[in-house]
């Protein structure tokens, strides 16, 4: 069967049944949206619509198909072919439900006219709308408050909706999706695992937007590892249903736990797929991965990344939400390029959000986004402090870096802030930012630790120690054990291990009483 078939109307309710014309049907609209056709297969679904053919349960998941092809297109694209569906003659119900779907993209891109469509959309709905516009009003009006940074306003509105009821059930996974976000926004990681893992599937192909939340939940607490092997298996399943949203997602889940393994290269490698994309508002997709590039100067000034992404920042938060460390990131690397415009414009959003959700997360990211602009070691003491009664470890581990590196600071708290943020890292597999960290404590260390005695293998001695090692010889030498040093110092008993076998060799000894005199020598 042609798509004409569908896009005239010719195809006779006689010839077949509805649920075989409704199968063909969204076979048709797939394969015209998995072409890059997706305006045409919003059409034909549109046009079957406004046939007003078989009957309401029809219609119902006619509509649902709609919501989900938009779900799964490019703003401009499902923008374009919702507008052009409402040119079409849709009974009232079915025009509320559009104008509603329409307001939901326009919110989560930030649009201008975001209001001005939620009103249509609310009077549409009040004059003979039913429950899919309600739903997808509701899905509209809480993508405005997320927009916002008003968390607990999104929230309150998606309480109302039930995606188990089986008229939701083709808006079930937007409607999880939008709570989960909610739920790591306000830094409930715990729920949010939970409900992206006891999603059922609701039949309509994987719950890969849950999944790519998911795996954004592991950035944000620091499950890097996971984060990854998750997020490359879902990127390199092939699957249909994997929308560009979802693909965005999961690149910069990627390129994030590779930088922070210091994989720079590889980094790059897997963001050069969104350094391209300078549209707004199909660009507002890749804004998360932006965030992530800004780390790194050799891809971000280049593409101006920065600027493209604070300006899509003010019309939307949205991206700031799932990943805490994202907003202070951005001020680090606008103060780090001397762009105090930038660093100024992210720290009053990050200061927004937390007026509107004040959560400890959000309080210590404002404290830390103003810390980096002004130089203040107070606001990041402050940071680091809330941050610590959050399960946001990477974001921990930065403001403690931040901290380390404030020139305010005295060298011994520099220190000390060095030496734990190098654990943290080391604690989420993050072994390119421990790195860092490490170079911090060895550059705060200043003079040689002790004098190289004569009987020091040449080159060696505790100076040759590197930070990480240095701490595990100070707990053994002190009486830890192995297994009390890995707990302490947040790192596998194999870590310890391997440091305890590259100390033995720089040092020259063979056994703990060695390590012991060795150790005291520098205390004299």
């Amino acid at each position: 069967m042609s798509e004409s078939s569908f896009s005239s109307g010719t195809l006779s309710a006689d010839d077949i049944t509805t649920e075989q014309r409704r199968h063909r049907l969204f076979e048709a609209a797939d394969q015209l949206r998995l072409a890059g056709r997706g305006t045409e297969a919003l059409h034909i679904l549109a046009a079957e619509v406004a046939t007003s053919r078989g009957g309401e349960p029809h219609r119902t998941l006619v509509l649902g198909r709609v919501a989900r092809t938009v779900a799964l297109e490019q703003p401009t694209i499902a923008l374009t072919g919702l507008r052009e569906a409402l040119n079409l003659r849709l009974d009232a119900r079915s025009r509320a439900t559009v104008l509603a779907l329409v307001a939901t993209v326009a919110a989560r891109t930030g649009h201008p006219d975001t209001d001005a469509l939620l009103r249509d959309a609310g009077t549409a709905h009040a004059a003979s709308g039913d429950q899919s516009s309600a739903r997808h009003l509701a899905l509209g009006r809480a993508a405005r408050s997320l927009a916002h940074g008003d968390l607990p306003g999104a929230q309150a509105v998606l309480a109302a909706l039930d995606p188990n009821s089986w008229s939701a059930r083709a808006d079930a996974p937007s409607i999880r999706a939008e709570r989960i976000l909610v739920e790591l926004g306000l830094g409930r990681h715990p729920d949010a695992r939970a409900a992206a893992r006891q999603a059922p599937d609701d039949g309509d192909g994987p719950l890969t937007g849950l999944t790519a939340l998911d795996c954004l939940r592991m950035v944000a607490v620091g499950e890097l590892p996971e984060a990854a092997a998750l997020a490359v298996t879902t990127l390199s399943s092939g699957s249909a249903d994997l929308s560009r949203e979802v693909r965005a997602l999961l690149v910069a889940v990627i390129g994030e736990v590779r930088y922070r393994r210091g994989e720079h290269d590889d980094a790059r490698a897997i963001l050069r797929t969104c350094l391209a994309e300078d549209r707004w508002p199909d660009r507002t997709m890749w804004s998360p991965a932006f965030c992530v590039a800004a780390r790194d100067p050799a891809v971000s000034t280049p593409a101006g990344l920065l600027t493209r992404v604070v300006a899509d920042l003010h019309r939307s938060v949205r991206p700031l939400l799932p990943v805490p460390h994202f907003g202070p990131r951005l001020v680090r690397a606008a103060v780090a390029t001397g762009d105090t415009r930038a660093a100024r414009r992210v720290t009053e959003l990050v200061e927004l959000v937390s007026t509107r959700t004040p959560v400890p997360l959000w309080r210590a990211l404002a404290d830390q986004s103003r810390g980096l602009r002004d130089g203040d070691p107070d606001a990041l003491r402050a940071a680091v402090d809330q941050l610590r009664t959050t399960a946001a470890r990477p974001a921990l581990a930065d403001a403690l870096l931040d901290l380390a590196n404030n020139p305010r600071l005295r060298p011994g708290e520099a220190r000390d802030a060095a030496h734990e943020a190098a654990a943290l890292y080391a604690r989420i597999g993050a072994p390119g930012d421990q790195a860092i960290a490490d170079r911090r404590c060895a550059d705060l260390s200043g003079t040689p630790r002790h004098r190289p005695s004569i009987d020091e293998p040449p080159g060696g001695g505790l100076d040759a120690l590197t930070p990480a090692e240095e701490r595990v010889a100070e707990m053994l030498a002190a009486g830890a054990t192995k297994k009390e040093a890995a707990r302490s110092l947040f790192v596998s008993f194999h870590t310890v291990d391997t440091q305890l076998r590259s100390i033995y060799h720089k040092l020259g000894i063979n056994n703990r009483m060695q390590l012991v005199r060795a150790w005291e020598r520098t205390r004299r």
